[in-house]
């Protein structure tokens, strides 16, 4: 699929992959006693979910998850194909999708279990084992790419990559992505907790050749944490603003704040669409991600206004998904997205705004009250 410049985007997803058993649970929980729940199997992960919702939306993409050959990284593999083949996916993306090499050697696929509740989830991650492979498989796999597509691809979107926690090499797979492409594609990076436990410090010149770091509000305050006091969320806006780094948090029912590299052009708040009852907000963050991407992949250096329109792209698809089931098992096409913009057209010209940092500061403080960060 082109991007709005045009060009057919190549686009790269590295991250985690799993099988999501999500429980709905539609009574208040008891422990220690009965719940009764409505269970569903479903796949999940970053690199899943990205890979979905843009090839779903026609995009070619190259996936490097984290799994491997067993029932769950088959079920995966399968997945990602039909919806290759479903939605047009190039030849060079089947190929690589269909590969053995598609598969981490010497890792098990993992499982989450997620508690649905009153639109809030509760997610138990199984942990990965193998995940010290992961860097030379991923080093293979960009190899394969470049080889397929003759060239870089036009974005890569980094998601949580459990190596980056191993003590003999912190972060050393989201570090040499970074390095290798930060001139060459646009880079998208939605860190996890194996990545957000080494702190802002440790990642301050990576997130500088970062195209786009999104975070929520709860992974902000965690990646900010500063012993035992709680960093303030304008005080992180400015601490990116002074780094120049292009940034999004996301903050759930509020909606999400971005800031593009020093600020000078304003803060950009996304009010949330109404679309009646939130069904499940999995993925959610997920899907801002990818709807970011889909609109400035292949334009590494983007403007403002660019930024400003990314962000009306994301909140549409972020909207969607909390209307769906599960993290990725009810991506829209380009006609769905198309439907849902056309019903909601009154309200897309409200729901984004640029603010200046005394107006946005009003509506910072009450995200952090009413949200208890």
């Amino acid at each position: 699929m082109k991007n709005h410049n045009g060009n057919y985007a190549k686009i790269v997803t590295i991250g985690s992959g799993n099988i999501e058993y999500v429980m709905q649970l539609g009574g208040e929980f008891r422990i220690g006693k009965k719940n009764q729940v409505d269970s569903t199997e479903l796949l999940g992960g970053s690199c899943i979910n990205y890979s979905l919702r843009l090839m779903n939306a026609g995009f070619d993409v190259f996936p490097i998850p984290s799994i491997g050959k067993d029932l769950i990284g088959l079920s995966i593999q399968n997945k990602l194909l039909n919806t290759g083949f479903k939605n047009g996916a190039s030849k060079e993306s089947i190929e690589f999708i269909k590969s053995e090499d598609f598969f981490v050697p010497n890792i098990n696929s993992p499982h989450s279990t997620i508690i649905v509740h009153n639109g809030s989830r509760t997610i138990f991650s199984q942990k990965l084992v193998g995940m010290e492979n992961f860097r030379e498989h991923v080093q293979n796999r960009l190899g394969q790419i470049e080889t397929l597509i003759d060239g870089s691809p036009h974005a890569i979107m980094i998601g949580h990559i459990y190596s980056d926690a191993l003590s003999s090499e912190p972060g050393k797979v989201t570090k040499t992505i970074i390095g290798n492409y930060w001139k060459k594609s646009l880079l998208f990076a939605n860190f996890g907790a194996s990545q957000l436990q080494h702190g802002k410090n440790f990642w301050k010149e990576d997130l500088r050749c970062i195209d786009l770091f999104q975070l929520n509000l709860e992974e902000m305050k965690r990646f900010f944490n500063n012993g035992a006091r709680k960093t303030p969320l304008l005080e992180i806006v400015d601490w990116l603003r002074e780094n120049s780094i292009t940034a999004v948090i996301t903050l759930d029912k509020f909606g999400a704040i971005g800031t593009y590299k020093n600020g000078s052009d304003g803060l950009i708040l996304a009010s949330p669409i109404r679309i009646g009852k939130v069904v499940d907000p999995t993925g959610a963050g997920d899907a801002f991600g990818s709807g970011m991407v889909s609109y400035l992949s292949g334009k590494k250096n983007f403007t403002f206004q660019d930024f400003f329109d990314s962000m009306q792209a994301a909140m549409v698809w972020a909207s969607y998904a909390c209307g769906t089931f599960g993290g990725s098992s009810e991506c829209p096409g380009k006609r769905a997205l198309n439907e849902f913009i056309q019903r909601r057209k009154k309200q897309l010209h409200k729901f984004v705004e640029v603010k200046d940092r005394i107006s946005a500061a009003e509506f910072l403080n009450s995200v952090e009250y009413e949200s208890g960060e």
